[in-house]
């Protein structure tokens, strides 16, 4: 089983590269704390990663996916993090500390 969260944006107002900036500076867990809201949680076992990917997270989570929000797949003994950039392809975050 994998699980995905979601974090989606909170009302304090940042354009993406802002956002990409202070997460930067600040690292992923103190960003999230920050400028995210709770995460919302679901269990998978199995994810089509492609164009029907956002669709399948709108439809698993019952929210609107938007841009700058963020994805954690956790799965065995990895954890991943992705953010859905203005072109709607999925970035990945490197989290380095």
């Amino acid at each position: 089983m994998a699980i995905l969260r979601v974090y989606k944006r909170n009302s304090t107002f940042m354009d993406i590269t802002q956002l990409i900036e202070n997460l930067s500076q600040l690292g992923l867990t103190n960003a999230l704390e920050k400028y995210f809201n709770k995460p919302i949680e679901r269990e998978t076992k199995s994810i089509v990663a492609g164009p029907s990917f956002l669709q399948f997270l709108d439809n698993l989570f019952k929210t609107h996916i938007t841009p700058g929000d963020i994805i954690e797949l956790e799965y065995g003994n990895s954890i991943k993090y992705y953010m859905l950039s203005m072109t709607g392809t999925w970035d990945e975050i490197l989290k380095l500390n």
